[in-house]
């Protein structure tokens, strides 16, 4: 697999010439450009790969190497024998709907790549919505083929200001955007395994009271009621913290679900005149809810990259998934040059991109990070110009 990155005040025109010159025996183009440039970019990389499948979705924040970047593009490029990680790519639309559709699709697609074996095989997946029924269908396609789901959401900047009627989440794929889709990329390491991580800053303490999900709204994502009472209402006596002041905080005192021992974060996006509490991740109704506490980020940290360094001693790809609050967190923390950075510096070269959501396996969550690590025994993925 080659890597590419687009300079520093390079035109995407200039970029695109550079990306041509790569072009013989590609399969699949994968690329993440910066807001703004999805439809600009998905038809100089269709015209720069006219024989390859071409994908991709727009990022506020590049991660390489452990430093947030902007108004850059990252690009994969991945051949038909690749020796390092093969792929094959298709679409799916209508996923608010129908993504069962696409079963024989799926299965098509993972078989040209060969059986998984020893844990090599993923699903990377970005979608524009609906992500609760998509991670269901798509894991549920997925499991009897032992390839786990990985992915984020399409991301917006303006998706904690503005209602949800006017925000537009998009894919781009063969060089046209779509909403209401998903792209998906099935990827096999030819040089041993794929494991996947996810990570939280927050925890549920021992004292910390369980609530019950009493009256949702999943099609427009509002919780109203924990235990038969306004929602905002019982964060707020919980918390102490004021109805108009829960949204401040989002990055420490966010909601969790719990599924049997596991939390997966739920974040707060507005509180309605009703009490109820409008988020980017759906509720449903009795799920059991938590208020959490922000929880030794650094140690967190040190104990994945322990983690992963002791599971994948020999690494040749770190892909990341970031919650843009992880980034808003990072940012009003003081940690942007270094905790990423010192991640970077123990894991090897990372890079990945800022989403408005993460889906791992079965589960859709918020403010959380996953990673992606390939391991790569005698060479790998590698870097061009």
């Amino acid at each position: 697999m080659r890597i590419m990155k687009s300079r520093p005040g390079e035109e995407l025109d200039a970029f695109a010439a550079r990306a041509h010159q790569q072009a013989a025996g590609v399969s699949v183009a994968l690329y993440f450009p910066p807001q703004g440039e999805l439809q600009r970019t998905a038809e100089a990389m269709q015209r720069a790969f006219p024989e390859s499948l071409t994908l991709g979705v727009a990022t506020v924040r590049l991660i390489d190497g452990g430093v947030f970047e902007s108004n850059r593009t990252l690009l994969f490029l991945f051949d038909k024998n690749d020796e390092d990680i093969r792929a094959d790519a298709m679409l799916l639309e209508n996923i608010s709907k129908a993504p069962v559709s696409y079963v024989l699709g799926v299965q098509r697609r993972v078989e040209a790549l060969g059986p998984a074996e020893n844990d090599n095989m993923v699903c990377l997946e970005f979608c524009t919505n609906s992500e609760e029924m998509l991670v269901t269908t798509l894991t549920a396609m997925l499991a009897p083929l032992q390839v786990p789901l990985f992915g984020g959401s399409a991301f917006h900047t303006d998706i904690l200001v503005k209602p949800p009627a006017d925000v537009h989440f998009m894919v781009a794929w063969q060089g046209r955007l779509y909403e209401d889709a998903c792209i998906a990329l099935f990827l096999k390491n030819m040089r041993g395994c794929i494991k996947l991580y996810r990570e939280i800053f927050y925890e549920v303490r021992k004292e910390t009271p369980m609530h019950l999900a009493t009256k949702v709204d999943t099609e427009r994502r509002k919780l109203l009621e924990l235990d038969d009472r306004p929602a905002a209402e019982v964060y707020s006596e919980e918390t102490g913290i004021d109805p108009e002041a829960i949204l401040s905080h989002v990055l420490d005192r966010p909601i969790g679900r719990m599924l049997g021992n596991e939390v997966f974060v739920i974040s707060m996006r507005n509180v309605a005149h009703d009490g109820s509490l409008d988020t980017i991740k759906s509720v449903n109704l009795n799920d059991a809810i938590y208020i959490m506490q922000l929880g030794d980020y650094e140690q967190r940290w040190r104990e994945t990259c322990a983690r992963i360094c002791r599971e994948v001693p020999e690494r040749q790809l770190v892909f990341s998934v970031e919650c843009y609050h992880r980034y808003m967190f990072y940012e009003t923390h003081g940690l942007m040059a270094t905790l990423p950075r010192q991640r970077a510096e123990t894991l090897g070269r990372i890079y990945g991109v800022v989403s408005g959501g993460e889906q791992i396996r079965g589960q859709n969550a918020n403010q959380t990070g996953l990673f992606l690590v390939f391991e790569g025994k005698g060479g790998g993925a590698h870097e061009v110009e």
